[in-house]
């Protein structure tokens, strides 16, 4: 009997002691454990680190414009733009103090300012205006984040409504 506890034992030992340390192995991370050696599928990424650059922006949603109560525009908008020349913003780099910079496609500087996160949402303080955007995916290589546009008003006789879902989709570049 006391064979077997003590084979039982040694067995037992030997497959804890063998036993890999897992975590998130990329170095990338903001969670890399440098003990893992094996990848869990627990790595976190920040929006810090290279730049995103906007493969496509998705909308979605509806117009309205009428003048003197007679309806010019009713409708429905559902687009993907994915011309390099047309996406804005083209480039966005965020730094770890916090702010940011926009590139256009020939690398020029068009605007900066600061930006934070709150769970999943990322407010951009732009130098005219704030943006309130929901990270939808945040990883290693991806970015996708999306802002609701919502606007009426009357100017000249014109009034409009405006209900539109902007989304950015963006690789990140190293």
């Amino acid at each position: 009997m006391k064979k077997l506890l003590y084979l039982f034992l040694a067995v037992s030992f030997i497959f804890t002691a063998c036993k890999k340390e897992q975590g998130c192995t990329d170095a990338i991370a903001t969670n890399y454990n440098a003990d893992a050696e094996e990848d869990d599928g627990s790595c976190a990424f920040s929006i810090t680190g290279g730049s995103w650059i906007t493969q496509s922006i998705e909308q979605s949603g509806n117009m309205t414009v009428s003048m003197m109560g007679i309806p010019i525009i009713d409708s429905v908008i559902n687009y993907t733009e994915t011309n390099a020349d047309s996406l804005e913003p083209y480039k966005l780099t965020f730094e770890d103090d916090n702010t940011y910079t926009e590139h256009d496609q020939l690398n020029t500087e068009v605007e900066s300012g600061t930006w934070s996160i709150s769970g999943d949402v990322l407010t951009v303080n732009t130098p005219d205006t704030t943006l309130s955007l929901t990270l939808n995916t945040l990883n290693k290589d991806n970015l996708s984040m999306t802002i609701n546009i919502i606007e009426s008003g009357t100017e000249d006789g014109i009034t409009f409504d405006i209900n539109i879902d902007q989304k950015v989709n963006a690789n990140r570049q190293w």
